[in-house]
């Protein structure tokens, strides 16, 4: 009879907490991934979550795609991205984009700049944390 208790128990909070997730809206989160190569340098991308998988596409210099999603409770919101450009695409980076956090995050940005040197991204608008990423040559 505990055992039945404490699984009810467990059902009914579970469900409560999304019902009472969705009732309280916010901001949708953003990934922005941004073409700053250089003019006529085409950057390709192909981003994917457990419940999205973008097709593969390019950006021409200083276009930027912009995917907006929300956090789920029970599915840890993740995305990941991989960016190519070069010569037959030979120069690449992979990487988990978004990660969702233990709380839900209402408005976050993640801006992924694609430069020549490397791959930037500046999390949130303020202050602005800039972290680096390399880019991998394929042989």
């Amino acid at each position: 009879m505990n055992r039945f208790i404490i699984f009810m128990f467990v059902v009914v909070t579970y469900f409560g907490l999304n019902v009472a997730f969705d009732m309280f809206p916010c901001p949708k989160n953003k990934v922005l991934i941004r073409n700053e190569l250089g003019p006529g340098l085409v950057l390709q991308y192909h981003c994917h979550s457990r419940d999205h998988n973008l097709d593969v596409a390019n950006l021409q210099f200083n276009e930027y795609k912009e995917i907006a999603f929300g956090d789920k409770l029970g599915k840890r919101t993740r995305w990941s991205c991989i960016l190519k450009h070069g010569l037959y695409m030979r120069y690449y980076s992979e990487f988990i984009a978004y990660m969702m956090a233990n709380v839900r995050r209402c408005g976050a940005i993640r801006n992924w700049i694609a430069r020549k040197d490397e791959i930037y991204l500046i999390r949130n608008v303020n202050p602005p944390a800039v972290f680096r990423y390399t880019w991998n040559k394929t042989k």
